[in-house]
């Protein structure tokens, strides 16, 4: 009924001015051509300060549909591609040739019985990774988290998938090179190349070494080295990529999905295949989709991106006495506060430093891996009970008990 209302509000009283109206989360969003760049598919979102490029695709999720059936609903379809299937529906890539055409294609499958969502392919015009915030405190998220200790009581990651979903991974590192990569694809270049492409491209390689660096007397220790990686190397905000990204981990049979990042906007599809992971994952166990908070030191209200959504792990930044830092993102949807201040990190072709809470979300990815090495049979909410147990036993250590 709710997608029923939605269709009727967009289709009989759109916005004045608005090129291209369609449904995100329970609300009727209005795409406005930006100024002076009507020609290169640049709009920006009424209501919101973001602009974002679209393409000459469309995101379906349909149900009872096969590639063929949905293509031949409408003439004006090119190509349809799966992206991402769960029980009950499944999304599509939908190709429709010519950028001009997706409001009139949007109204003709909109109508369809069985499609329930469809949006165009979006483009967030900003960068997708939260920022490194730089500090000069030592490192201390071993102690924090009494990594040390289970070391030696856990096969350190062994048998545990954890997926990296982020840009360029340097896997020929030193620190690297004895880390088993299952799988491996990068989303732009739709290749299994996932290297860096240039200086910047370093994010990546920083989560993974945090996760996985060698215990060779040299660097850094990473927290799981012996747990098996899938590399996604997604380097931008296409809609249709990040979904891409989940499925192969999905079917790469990730326990764990690191995203050290967080988008400007909360997209629907997003949310929901965050959802089935947490939900269907590992067998019905719950695979942990972890993201990070955030720096910006504000609170999370609202659905605004994935930092806000119930199924996600969120993670934000904690200072050496485990408490929150001025610059972590703090709300309701925040399971808990790690380690985000500075720590030495694996760079490509080297070493540097790495905080915030990118870091922090590492390094809960890399203490969930050892703990499932160490019992696999511990569901999502288990994880996330033991990871907060842990942080407030370390602040009594520090402070004593809360009166």
């Amino acid at each position: 009924m709710r997608s029923l209302l939605l269709l009727l509000v967009i289709f009989s009283s759109p916005v004045v001015g608005c090129e291209l109206p369609f449904p995100n989360l329970g609300k009727v969003w209005c795409l406005v051509p930006a100024a002076n760049d009507s020609q290169t598919g640049v709009y920006r979102v009424s209501g919101k300060d973001l602009q974002v490029r679209l393409s000459d695709r469309l995101i379906v999720r349909a149900n009872g549909f096969s590639r063929e059936s949905l293509q031949a609903l409408d003439s004006r379809i090119e190509g349809v591609s799966e992206l991402y299937l769960m029980d009950d529906a499944v999304y599509y890539s939908v190709n429709v040739g010519i950028r001009d055409r997706l409001p009139a294609v949007i109204r003709s499958l909109s109508g369809e019985s069985g499609i329930s969502l469809v949006q165009p392919d979006i483009l967030q015009l900003r960068k997708k990774h939260a920022s490194d915030v730089l500090a000069s405190a030592p490192s201390n998220y071993m102690t924090q988290l009494g990594i040390p200790e289970l070391w030696s009581a856990t096969p350190q990651g062994q048998g545990v998938r954890v997926a990296v979903i982020d840009d360029g991974f340097d896997l020929e590192h030193d620190e690297l090179t004895h880390t088993q990569v299952i799988f491996s694809y990068d989303t732009a270049s739709r290749s299994q190349d996932v290297s860096p492409r240039g200086a910047s491209d370093a994010h990546g390689t920083r989560v993974a070494g945090t996760v996985f660096a060698a215990h060779n007397g040299v660097g850094i220790d990473g927290i799981a080295p012996q747990a098996s990686l899938i590399a996604i190397r997604q380097p931008d905000t296409w809609t249709s990529h990040t979904i891409l990204s989940f499925y192969l981990s999905k079917l790469s049979q990730a326990d764990i999905v690191n995203a050290s990042w967080r988008s400007q906007w909360l997209l629907e599809p997003v949310a929901d295949i965050v959802a089935d992971l947490a939900q269907n994952g590992r067998r019905g166990k719950g695979s942990a989709v972890v993201f990070s908070a955030g720096n910006s030191g504000m609170e999370l209200t609202g659905e605004d991106s994935e930092a806000q959504l119930q199924a996600a792990v969120v993670i934000g930044a904690a200072n050496g006495q485990g408490q929150r830092t001025r610059f972590s993102n703090y709300g309701q949807s925040v399971d808990a506060y790690v380690y985000g201040k500075a720590a030495p990190a694996v760079v490509p072709g080297g070493y540097g430093r790495f905080s915030g809470t990118s870091l922090s979300a590492a390094v809960a990815s890399g203490y969930f891996a050892l703990l499932l090495s160490q019992d696999p049979s511990l569901t999502l909410h288990q994880l996330v009970a033991r990871l907060q147990q842990r942080l407030s036993l370390y602040q009594s250590s520090l402070h004593g008990p809360e009166s």
